[in-house]
């Protein structure tokens, strides 16, 4: 029996695999208890940029040989022992280092396969429950082993939980004063009776200072800056805990490193020998360890705590695995749309449609194919201009659309416009951009101030730029050229679980059309483009391209906004990471969209949409307008005529969504800017076109002979 991780807040409780023989140098743990992390409840809650699902979690282990009843508990890394850490014998660092829980199934199960060097055996006196502490005492032990503990050294923690407590511990063992700071009364409650037993003075705050180590236990970006401000000077730091994602720290409390002359030191895990350790550690401490016990639970209370986890009032939760032979299985889990596991080669255009709004269903319904009549009649007016037949290359090829699209032989734009849909990513939590999420608003305020390439572009173009924040993660003013329609404050991460629900992936076309006709009623236009911004769309873009195309990561993935070599080979891991997950249909352009898109991309795609409704021309750029043409494309095939690939990406991942619409780029200037730069550009160019269509004579007009016929 297993207990995995199937998507975000998500566990199922189902049979294991069938055995399969082992290989060389591993061995099958019964599992008789494994402790419920927090490192376990973030994944639950959001992920992890290495966790690839269905996964079982679990990595405080304690369990025995069935053949012998030796009782073992786990280090969870699994190193490649060559490495230059590995050899310098600090293998919790491993450059390939495989984690239990995240990389390979852990312990939430009947039995786990375990390296048999991971396995460390308990023969002292030691509660089997209790032996599930030995993986946080490791932990403790690797952070507080380069530090001068001497009796009498005052020490300060912040955070009151389980890992605060057993550092305490280990302090109080050497005779150190220890102050616990811990801002939940509730826990605080909870804690006292262990402070008391152990002389450990826990407090909400102090007005003490001066302490020779400080150990920061919790997530809290003020914490770690407390630390600062309450060493001595020459003290020692720990920094122990990684921060909320997204936090600054004030430099003026950084200097203070600087003129304390602070010694900080990291720590990430525990190495073999801190397991080792631990075992007797836990034995001598077996009555205070009980008292950090929160509960001991059943597999199927597992999901019901990780809330209470989450929210950080908890101690420790021991879910006792002794039973999980004789729990219900449930029945498998249906598909997400009901029915059989989806065929990615299958035509699912159907169901797409069939989860259309009547607003969306009116604007397919009133986009109609370009006149071929008028694309002949074009094409003929064009061959008797006074040039060679073909000569003027793309803008002849230009001519001939825009005079289809508005069955006019003489074409004119009488107003163009631009639209920068924005939009945050969650999937930028996996590391696959260059750049952190906040730039997404930096650069929306750049915009608006004038200050980006697409306003020089917009006015030297004669553009009308309009911004529009979908779903930026981060609020504005009121200005002249926002429209601010935000959704959400950026998308889930897709490597875990759905970018968003598909009734927001519905919403978030409706949006994008809405906005595109209201600008027209109070003012047609005749020419638009799809512009962009939002860090970590390039990944979105490229995974709807896999999704459309079947093509795998590695072969469309570019580096976006510019990551390296390693960067680049971590964005094709978690795109194939999500691809796996969510299988997405090829045609099922909601899907996608929902899946793995982003709020701009919806909007984007509402725009063409709307755009092709009122019979005007639009322009793509990049790959991710493109992707997100592409999805409009996958809504309503006829909107091809209305399109104009703008410039080529850098980006491969554009290419393959072109072919797929049967597009080529207008122009090729080696740019993977973004915001609708390749887009302005072009559309000076489709202008030129209806201009040479309008004035450029024929031979007839002008007079000239064509010579032989």
């Amino acid at each position: 029996m297993k207990l995995a991780m199937t998507q975000c807040e998500v566990l199922k409780y189902s049979e294991q695999d069938s055995p399969t023989p082992l290989p060389d140098g591993y061995l099958t743990l019964v599992v008789s208890y494994c402790a419920v992390c927090r490192t376990d409840a973030k994944m639950w809650r959001g992920g992890h940029r290495d966790l690839a699902l269905p996964r079982v979690l679990g990595h405080e282990i304690a369990g025995y040989d069935q053949e012998n009843g030796q009782l073992y508990t786990v280090w969870p890394g699994q190193t490649c022992g060559l490495c230059r850490y590995c050899l310098g014998g600090r293998e919790n660092l491993c450059e390939e280092m495989r984690i239990i829980g995240f990389h390979a199934d852990g312990g939430f199960a009947h039995t786990v396969v375990v390296p048999k060097d991971s396995l460390v055996a308990v023969n002292e006196d030691l509660e089997s429950p209790l032996l599930t502490f030995a993986e946080p005492v490791a932990c403790v032990l690797n952070g507080l082993s380069h530090l001068n503990i001497a009796a009498s050294r005052r020490v300060i923690l912040y955070g009151g939980g389980v890992i605060g407590m057993i550092a305490a511990l280990v302090f109080r063992e050497r005779n150190c004063p220890v102050t616990v700071i811990e801002r939940s009364e509730e826990k605080i409650a909870r804690l006292r009776p262990f402070c008391a037993k152990n002389n450990i003075t826990l407090c909400k705050d102090t007005v003490a200072a001066d302490f020779d180590m400080a150990i920061n236990c919790c997530d809290s970006h003020i914490a770690f800056s407390l630390c600062l401000t309450k060493l001595r000077k020459g003290g020692q730091l720990v920094f122990f805990s990684g921060l909320k994602k997204n936090q600054e720290i004030d430099t003026n409390l950084l200097n203070l490193i600087h003129y304390k002359e602070l010694e900080i030191r990291g720590a990430y895990g525990p190495r073999r020998e801190h397991m080792v350790q631990a075992v007797p550690f836990c034995a001598r401490q077996q009555e205070n360890l009980a008292l950090l016990v929160e509960k001991i639970i059943g597999p199927s209370e597992v999901e019901a705590v990780l809330p209470h986890i989450l929210a950080g009032n908890a101690l420790k939760y021991i879910v006792d695995f002794g039973t999980a032979a004789k729990l219900p299985v449930a029945s498998p889990a249906p598909d997400m749309h009901g029915g059989a596991k989806r065929n990615n080669q299958g035509n699912n255009n159907g169901k797409s449609q069939s989860r259309l709004s009547p607003y969306i269903s009116a604007l397919i319904a009133g986009i109609k194919p370009i006149s071929e009549n008028f694309t002949g009649q074009a094409q003929k007016k064009v061959d008797l201009k006074t040039k060679p037949l073909g000569a003027l290359g793309s803008i002849e090829k230009l001519a001939v659309q825009i005079s289809a699209i508005q069955k006019n032989l003489n074409p004119a734009i009488s107003c163009k416009r631009l639209f920068v849909f924005a939009g945050d990513h969650g999937v930028v939590e996996e590391g696959v951009s260059a750049f952190p999420a906040k730039v997404t608003v930096q650069m929306v305020e750049n915009f608006l101030d004038g200050g980006a390439a697409i306003n020089a572009f917009c006015r030297h173009y004669d553009i009308d730029l309009t911004v529009v924040d979908m779903g930026v993660g981060g609020d504005f003013s009121d200005h002249p050229l926002l429209i601010k329609r935000k959704m959400a404050r950026g998308t889930r991460n897709f490597a875990v679980q759905r970018a968003m629900s598909p009734a927001d992936a519905l919403k978030a076309v409706e949006t994008g059309a809405e906005i595109f006709l209201e600008k027209h009623a109070r003012q047609p236009c005749d020419l638009v483009g799809m512009g962009e911004m939002g860090i970590g769309n390039s990944s979105s873009a490229t995974a709807i391209i896999c999704g459309a195309s079947g093509l795998p990561a590695a072969k469309i993935a570019g580096r976006g906004t510019g990551v390296d070599d390693r960067g680049l080979e971590r964005k094709r891991e978690v795109l194939e990471k999500a691809l796996t997950l969510h299988q997405p249909s090829r045609t099922d352009a909601l899907e996608l969209l929902s899946m793995v898109g982003g709020y701009e991309l919806g909007g984007i795609c509402g725009a063409v949409l709307a755009a092709a409704s009122t019979g005007c021309c639009v322009v793509l750029d990049g790959i991710i307008s493109t992707a997100a043409g592409l999805l409009a494309y996958l809504l309503c095939p006829e909107i091809k005529g209305y399109l104009v690939a703008g410039h080529r990406s850098v980006e491969t991942g554009q290419q393959t969504a072109l072919s797929i619409m049967g597009l080529k780029p207008v122009i090729d200037l080696d740019m993977r800017l973004g915001e609708g730069t390749g887009a302005a550009i072009t559309m000076n160019l489709v202008d030129l076109s209806c201009r040479m269509m309008r004035e450029m004579a024929s031979f007839e007009e002008a007079g000239v002979d064509t010579g032989p016929r």
